[in-house]
């Protein structure tokens, strides 16, 4: 039922551009640009079979986006939920899946915490090349928390004339950012090397100072014409007060969040001949959480009234893997990776019952290997198909496996189907937890399966593209958390939930000319609890026959962008629908709708002189929108900013 309905939508897009595709026809063989991410290999086929999209670096900074949440809110299927002010907590969703079930790489690194959460807050645009998005099923390639999505994250490699960029400005409450970023190169050696600092007083009235420190580099090196060696690291620091408590009041004087990421990358390629590649990646994750919130005077000595955090997080991960062309029209890939967990945490939480310390040292390795074979049937089917078997130190054995094919339906037009599963390994937290909140060491991961079709279309040329995908998963062993435990000392988690996604997207894009492009994009997400595991009156995130919180059944996207001159116009909006979520002030938490909302940003840029100056001004939220994005949690009204920036 869901996919008859579905279709109606594909095939309304397919109506509106095929008759734009008999304005020109697109070669047979022309071949679909490789989006890495996908595949994992720089070979295109000639139909893509996964809904992929792409953001550049440049474009993103020029419009004054430097956050990359902002960034990813225009990707169909995205939801991206911040929990107020600049510097909060920010989790993704992508088609309906949880905020866990995407995977997050800067250059090949995985930066999830072990069990696939990951905090988007502090992630920048600076000194990004590219964003890639895979949206569907991706655990054959990347294993754990590939569930809905991968996002990677691309540092610049610096190719061509050696150039430095530099950029000041100042916006409102009390906002200062500052970059500069020096890179250049050769087809056979290449540099970039950037800093910057983001910081602003944040919007509540007191105890909202939020500092970002990033520094990034990377270096390509091709010492000969079979031989590659890519290395990169990105290092950051964030600070972010925050004076609300759980239920969003602003009552906290003192309390704080600090972290700190090490990301390290070596990735390194020598082929043999025309067919034989083989590719050595190494990767590292360290991240070093604080959390500081101490009694705010000497009165503050009821309720829960401090906690201390500290935690230290690190995940290492080489992958070895052949890439063989099978003839002309196939690509074999054939790989193995071996990684390792670690988390070492502890806490204390101050009340007027008396301190409550938890500690846990935990650690997991993990031995993949997946099979990928890439092509072309005929000048008019192409395919992918892969198998991967993991085995956990902690879970056992999981296999996932994934298929696809497109078809060149006509001049421009191309259908593709795909059906796969993935899996989602516990957090240390959910297994190891002490004090307050028990973990249960049984739990295993949690899993998926879904199901896709679509049907994309570019013009000659590329003028005009369109895209339509209808999805559906289901989602078991969802991780539940109990805040009664069933008896005294047992665990608070356990595998007792499901749910479902079903949903649509649609986005077409117009780009008549390099000086302006148009953008408009539609998702519909259906989610659905169909178990909850326990009794819905003593849980708040699962109630069965509830839509999942927080992801809007309907968003809609538009981005216009342009070119006049030397100065050059951005306008971007954005209307999510009315979602659901959970208002925690009283237990059990009630259920809530948070209602629709609208939100403009723009931005503008003009040169100052010839010697390689601009300005740049942007407005977020221009029309000063109220609406929470988590119940009682404000989110940003009107902010300005204006900067002066300097290549040469």
């Amino acid at each position: 039922m869901f996919f008859r309905h579905s279709a109606v939508a594909v095939s309304a897009v397919v109506g509106a551009v095929a008759s734009a595709g008999a304005q020109g026809v697109v070669p047979r063989d022309t071949l679909a640009p490789a989006v890495i991410t996908a595949t994992r290999v720089a070979v295109s086929t000639t139909a893509p079979t996964a809904a992929t999209t792409v953001l550049r670096g440049d474009d993103l900074r020029a419009q004054g986006i430097t956050r990359v949440s902002d960034a990813l809110r225009l990707v169909p299927g995205m939801s991206i939920t911040p929990g107020g002010s600049t510097g909060s907590q920010t989790s993704l969703f992508l088609r309906g899946g949880n905020s866990n079930y995407v995977r997050l790489l800067v250059d090949g690194v995985p930066v999830n915490d072990a069990g696939g959460f990951v905090d988007l807050a502090n992630f920048t645009t600076d000194n990004i090349s590219r964003i890639e998005v895979v949206r569907g099923p991706a655990s054959v390639l990347y294993g754990s928390d590939a569930v809905t999505g991968v996002v990677q994250l691309f540092t610049n490699d610096g190719s061509g004339p050696a150039t430095i960029r530099a950029l000041t400005g100042v916006g409102s409450h009390g906002t200062t950012r500052g970059a500069l970023s020096a890179s250049g190169g050769s087809e056979r050696a290449s540099y970039s090397i950037a800093g910057a600092r983001h910081a602003t007083n944040g919007i509540l009235p007191f105890n909202n100072r939020y500092t970002n420190d990033v520094l990034s580099g990377a270096l390509r090196m091709s010492p000969g014409a079979a031989t590659d060696v890519r290395l990169s690291a990105r290092w950051s620091t964030a600070t972010f007060h925050y004076p609300t408590d759980y239920t969003g009041a602003v009552v906290d004087h003192n309390s704080e969040q600090t972290d700190h990421r090490f990301v390290v990358s070596a990735d390194a390629g020598r082929r043999f001949g025309d067919r034989v590649e083989l590719r050595a990646s190494f990767a590292s994750n360290e991240f070093l959480p604080r959390s500081n919130d101490g009694p705010d005077d000497a009165a503050d000595t009821t309720g829960f009234f401090g906690y201390f955090s500290r935690s230290v997080r690190t995940r290492r991960t080489a992958d070895l893997r052949f890439n063989v062309r099978a003839g002309d029209r196939q690509t074999v890939t054939i790989g193995a990776e071996v990684s390792r967990e670690r988390e070492r945490s502890t806490s204390r939480s101050l009340s007027e019952y008396g301190p409550s310390d938890g500690a846990f040292e935990a650690a997991r390795h993990n031995t993949g290997a997946y099979v990928q074979v890439i092509g072309d049937l005929s000048s008019r089917w192409s395919y992918t198909i892969g198998g991967r078997r993991d085995a956990n130190s902690a879970f056992g054995v999981f296999e996932t496996a994934r298929g696809a094919l497109a078809f060149v339906v006509g001049p421009g037009i191309t259908a593709r189907a795909s059906a796969g599963t993935a899996f989602k390994t516990p957090s240390f937290y959910e297994n190891f937890a002490t004090g307050y909140v028990v973990g249960n060491p049984a739990l295993q991961p949690e899993r998926s399966r879904s199901a896709e079709v679509g049907i994309d279309f570019a013009s000659t040329g590329g003028a005009l593209a369109a895209s339509a995908s209808a999805y559906r998963q289901r989602f078991t062993d969802i991780v539940q958390y109990r805040g009664t435990a069933p008896a005294p000392g047992a665990p608070n988690y356990y595998n007792v939930a499901e749910a479902t996604a079903n949903g649509v997207e649609l986005e077409v894009r117009w780009h008549p000319k390099a000086a302006f492009s148009a953008t408009v994009g539609y998702s519909f997400a259906d989610t659905r609890v169909t178990a909850a595991g326990f009794d819905s009156s003593a849980s708040a995130n699962y109630v069965k026959g509830e839509r999942l919180v927080r992801r809007p059944p309907h968003t809609f996207t538009m981005a216009l962008s342009g070119m006049t001159g030397n100065r050059t116009f951005s306008l971007v909006g954005t209307r999510v629908g009315a979602r659901a979520d959970r208002d925690f002030t009283t237990y059990p938490a009630e259920s809530v709708t948070l209602p629709a909302h609208v939100k403009l940003d723009a931005s503008a840029t003009f040169p100052l002189g010839s010697r390689g100056f601009s300005a740049i001004v942007r407005a977020d939220n221009l029309l000063d929108a109220r609406y929470d994005d988590i119940v009682r949690y404000r989110a940003p009204g009107l902010t300005l900013f204006a900067g002066l920036q300097m290549k040469r």
